[in-house]
């Protein structure tokens, strides 16, 4: 991250004080804020996976393969490789940054040991040949439909027609690749049997090589502790009578997991470790992808009932009563996060967009934007003082501190503006009430605030500063 200064002046004298002052921001209301998107192809993105904070790799739907060794950095930090010709990649999966694995709809897999080496680092072999007639949608067969590789040694892939695709050597080619049908659940209201009948896998998610999750579009959850068994895998019903889709699964830990029924409005969690019921929960919109970072953050893409795509989040998906916020920003397809306050979003336009969680930006404000404060005579001599504070996305910072009172007296400000991960050095500037005020000495209490407001919405926190003169 580039260190930069930022100047600040001081407040202006009373007189204008009375011109009319910015709005104030509008408060967070999911448990992320988000920078503003950046474009990073001319495709949609229907697939994202963060390893960590230094490796992201996203895939489109006309075979191109995105990767940024600085992901937070901007869209100039991406570059774009076509690794599976005009197919669409519906998924990837990168345990670490030695092997990814992606999928496409036609029935392949591209793999690599080195995620951000090109084109010619990635190696495309036909893996699934279940069906290959077209989709009805066009665009040639509507086959693979998501991948999970918990480790650098098995990936598995979910398909269509019930199958899983699985290898405990994802790199050594469609050989070291098998096909085995695991799901018995049969469309709604479908008469025979085969493939025309068949439930379609919609995702699958595994913590662990001994434990994977996986759902299909008729309502039913499939899970297996040996996925890289030829054998059916036991499920059942995530609701009642008559359809019910599920849209992808997600398992950050062997005890969480969570999908979303589309219209239906819900979202449905569980722990497979002790095999607990499938918990219903409702949501403010319809949803149709989830992805969990631990069973105390979930993102889901929504629908509100105007058809405005939005994203809506839990900190708490895991309770009885989770409460589930929504943010306005749109068509996401896939969510990664490499750390448990920073997640990438890419949508449907080929945009990716970092967020950070609205917990740990608070407590970076508290931290960082108030708190290590200098003595009371060297704050006063020098008409204030710098702090050093670190941006993970762009926003402006603002500071404000002032005088407990009936009518609050300003004492000291700050504002800068950060254009993306940034470390800055802010300096907060006493104003003349401030100067007077605390150049008297003794012992004074300050009420501090600080908010950073991003692109879509702001988080603010208070301190309260007692200032003496033995500081």
């Amino acid at each position: 991250m580039a260190l930069v200064a930022v100047t600040l002046g001081l407040l202006a004298p009373a007189a204008s004080r009375a011109r009319p002052q910015a709005p104030s921001p509008v408060l967070a209301g999911g448990p992320l804020v988000w920078a503003a998107p950046v474009l990073i192809d001319g495709n949609p993105i229907d697939g994202l996976a963060c390893p960590t904070v230094s490796l992201c790799v996203a895939v489109d739907d006309d075979g191109h393969l995105l990767s940024s060794t600085d992901p937070l950095g901007g869209g100039g930090r991406w570059q774009s490789a076509d690794i599976d010709g005009s197919k669409s990649l519906v998924a990837v999966s990168c345990p670490s940054a030695s092997l990814c694995a992606a999928v496409d709809a036609g029935g392949d897999a591209a793999t690599t040991g080195d995620p951000a080496g090109g084109a010619s680092a990635w190696a495309v072999a036909q893996v699934d040949t279940s069906i290959g007639e077209p989709s009805p949608y066009g665009g040639g067969p509507d086959l693979l439909r998501g991948v999970a590789c918990p480790t650098v040694s098995f990936c598995v892939a979910v398909d269509s027609v019930g199958n899983a695709v699985y290898s405990g050597n994802p790199t050594a080619g469609a050989a070291a690749w098998t096909v085995a049908h695991i799901d018995d659940n049969s469309d709604y209201g479908c008469v025979g049997g085969g493939l025309a009948c068949q439930a379609p896998l919609m995702g699958v998610s595994c913590p662990t090589a001994s434990a994977c999750s996986a759902v299909d579009f008729t309502g039913n959850v499939l899970e297996s502790a040996a996925p890289g068994a030829p054998a059916p895998w036991p499920s059942r019903s995530a609701g009642g009578a008559g359809p019910q889709s599920l849209w992808s699964v997600s398992c950050p830990a062997v005890s969480f997991c969570a999908t979303v029924d589309g219209t239906g409005g819900n979202a449905v969690t569980w722990n497979p470790a002790q095999a607990s019921p499938l918990l219903t929960h409702r949501l403010p919109i319809d949803a149709f992808g989830i992805w969990c970072t631990s069973a105390t953050l979930c993102l889901a893409a929504g629908e509100a009932p105007n058809g405005t795509a939005e994203l809506v989040g839990s900190t708490d998906p895991a309770a009885k009563s989770p409460a589930w916020s929504v943010t306005d920003f749109g068509d996401v397809n896939a969510v990664s996060c490499p750390t448990s306050s920073v997640c990438l979003a890419a949508d449907d336009e080929g945009q990716v967009m970092v967020g950070t969680t609205v917990k740990g930006l608070t407590t970076n404000l508290r931290t960082a934007a108030l708190g290590h404060l200098p003595r009371l005579g060297v704050l006063v001599r020098h008409r204030g003082y710098a702090l050093h504070f670190t941006s993970v996305i762009a926003g402006e910072l603002q500071i404000t501190w002032a005088a407990p009172g009936p009518v609050a007296t300003v004492l000291a400000t700050a504002s800068a503006r950060f254009t993306g991960p940034q470390t800055a050095t802010v300096r907060v500037s006493l104003t003349g009430a401030g100067r007077r005020l605390l150049g008297a000495g003794g012992r004074i209490g300050v009420n501090a605030a600080a908010t950073y407001d991003t692109n879509t919405g702001a988080v603010s926190t208070q301190r309260k500063l007692i200032l003496s003169g033995r500081r």
